[in-house]
């Protein structure tokens, strides 16, 4: 088995996942998270350890671990804790639940598919994606770097989802639609339309609530 650490104490349905992949097949060595937060460092959670913080990264990447970057948020969190990691070296980890199935898929390094996801063939998965239970990514459909998807999200064929953009729970995007760079789609919208770079949309149909800089 692989060691492995998680970076970022959150979304402890991570443990759960670990724990059905090894069941398929005996694969990881979940040693614990990583965190920076001072009151995280020395709990547990579900009898995993969080070990302490960025620190330990040199000493653990020495030892031959594996690392997931869980940090979550607004993706520029993610990218830049993703430099972190690509700059000590490390090997990332991508966690996909065995019942997924990823024939005719492209998928980048470090993403998460956990219980009840569906991909369709041609759809290509970029970096760092992480996805929630249930999400459903159709056929044909493109989803770049650092993208999150909420649980029981529906994203049409040959959607196209930019770098950064967040997908609410329960979010509907319809069939050849553009979510742009950064863009926020809120919980329970359907999306009918293009949405710009830096928007945030919600409601049935969305509309732009606000429009960011970055």
């Amino acid at each position: 088995m692989k060691k492995l650490i998680i970076f970022g104490a959150s979304y402890f349905d991570l443990i759960k996942l670990v724990g059905a992949i090894n069941q398929k097949e005996a694969t990881w060595d979940l040693q614990g998270f990583l965190d920076d937060t001072p009151e995280k460092q020395g709990a547990s959670y579900f009898e995993v350890p969080v070990l302490g913080g960025r620190d330990m990264l040199e000493k653990l990447i020495s030892e031959g671990c594996f690392v997931f970057n869980n940090v979550c948020g607004h993706w520029s969190r993610s990218e830049k804790i993703t430099g972190l990691l690509q700059n000590q070296g490390c090997q990332f980890a991508s966690l996909i639940h065995p019942d997924v199935d990823l024939n005719y898929v492209q998928v980048g390094e470090s993403i998460i598919l956990p219980q009840g996801c569906l991909v369709g063939s041609g759809t290509k998965i970029g970096n760092f994606v992480s996805a929630r239970l249930g999400a459903i990514i159709s056929h044909d459909a493109i989803v770049e770097d650092h993208v999150f998807i909420g649980p029981g999200v529906v994203i049409g064929s040959a959607v196209h989802l930019k770098k950064g953009a967040f997908i609410g729970a329960g979010a509907t995007i319809m069939l050849g639609r553009t979510i742009g760079e950064g863009a926020v789609v809120g919980a329970g919208s359907v999306v009918t339309k293009d949405v710009p770079d830096c928007c945030t949309v919600v409601g049935v149909p969305a509309a732009i609530l606000k429009k960011r800089r970055t």
